[in-house]
């Protein structure tokens, strides 16, 4: 049986990297190379969770 706490987890990993993502294209519209970098970070970080925690 599907664990509720697992669904969760990943709904809200999944909210968090659309939230990253946004956050990246609004530091590449206003061209701030360090912002984009930070986010970029995060979102690697956030995509690579579900396979470690597997």
């Amino acid at each position: 049986m599907i664990s509720f706490k697992y669904v969760f987890l990943l709904s809200f990993i999944l909210g968090a990297m659309l939230a990253s993502l946004f956050q990246m294209g609004y530091a590449l519209d206003e061209a701030d190379i360090e912002r984009f970098s930070i986010w970029t970070f995060v979102a690697t970080v956030l995509a690579s969770l579900p396979s470690i925690l597997w």
